[in-house]
């Protein structure tokens, strides 16, 4: 199939490499700093935590659209940057392209669906964290399979990205699986505010029961809204604030699963922060609070978290005491 990364930074370069070796033709759809690293090193290069270590060139480096058609686009922006892309993302599924937004968190897709044709629209997930290194080297800290819409595309591609070892989960309904993911997605900011490893941060007590804080909010919103979350851990949803709670002894113990990532993983946010770029956090965190707002409910925690975030990116200087 031909295919493109629409945005391709970390996760769609990631993306797209791996569809590349499914043996698919593969163009990133990118800005031209990326477009030069990756001619520059001669190719993409995915590594993770499992010791992958593997080099491809796109088959395609397109920084402006020229009326190129594709099978599929896997839209892999920033939420924030979504509205800004709706002419070229109008003009790829008019030329027939499917297109799957694989956006994490609330509202972004909704705010341009409405422009795009029907039947065009389809969703994904990238549960993994993806880290941009050097000589266009992509990084994989974290476990995770990909999540899609079921179509034809997605049932091609999912057992395709299955036989090189990348396991695809097709569902029907999205939402709940949306809903699951924003759960975990919670910490990215905490993540940022921390500026620290992952691993690191979830070994210290204090920041997990801020994390499970977040997390019940959240709960207690998709509990009000009548939508029972996807499951992405061992454990339900709704037993992570608890796991999350546990003395340091015992949840050592019995969240090796979730400690299982490279120790120097961080968030996509603190990523950005790192960079002086705006963040997602009104589509994570920032919409925990609104969808609270919107059925009665007060959210602390995820509002305290947002306000650090917007904080962290004009510039000031912030402590995890101001959590506390």
């Amino acid at each position: 199939m031909q295919l493109a990364i629409y945005g391709a930074g970390s996760t769609g370069c990631y993306l797209g490499g791996l569809l590349q070796l499914c043996g698919h033709k593969v163009s990133l759809i990118c800005r031209q700093r990326i477009r030069d690293s990756i001619v520059a090193a001669g190719g993409v290069t995915l590594t993770d935590y499992t010791g992958q270590n593997e080099r491809v060139m796109p088959t395609g480096l397109i920084t402006q659209l020229a009326g190129e058609t594709f099978d599929a686009v896997f839209v892999t922006l920033k939420c924030h940057q979504l509205e800004a892309s709706v002419a070229d993302l109008k003009q790829l599924a008019e030329g027939g392209a499917q297109l799957f937004f694989m956006q994490n968190g609330l509202d972004s897709l909704e705010a341009i669906q409405h422009q795009l044709p029907d039947g065009a629209v389809w969703q994904g997930i990238t549960p993994f964290n993806i880290l941009s290194l050097d000589n266009a080297r992509f990084h994989r800290g974290t476990e995770g399979a990909f999540v899609m819409h079921r179509t034809k595309v997605t049932e091609q591609l999912a057992e395709q990205l299955g036989d090189i070892g990348f396991p695809c989960q097709l569902y029907r309904d999205m939402k709940p699986l949306i809903y699951g993911k924003l759960l975990l997605n919670l910490n990215n900011a905490l993540n940022a505010v921390a500026d620290q490893p992952i691993k690191t941060q979830l070994e210290n007590p204090k920041l997990r029961r801020l994390y499970a804080a977040a997390q019940r909010e959240w709960l207690q919103v998709a509990a009000a809204e009548g939508v029972e979350l996807g499951q992405f851990t061992a454990v339900k949803p709704a037993w992570m604030p608890a796991i999350l709670s546990l003395p340091n002894w015992l949840f050592l113990r019995l969240a090796k699963a979730m400690l299982d990532i490279d120790p120097h993983a961080r968030s996509s946010m603190w990523e950005d922060i790192s960079q002086g770029r705006k963040t997602e956090i009104e589509f994570l965190n920032e919409a925990v609070v609104r969808r609270g707002e919107k059925v009665g409910l007060d959210m602390p925690v995820n509002r305290k978290i947002s306000s650090l975030i917007h904080s962290l990116e004009r510039g000031d200087s912030v402590t995890l005491e101001q959590l506390y």
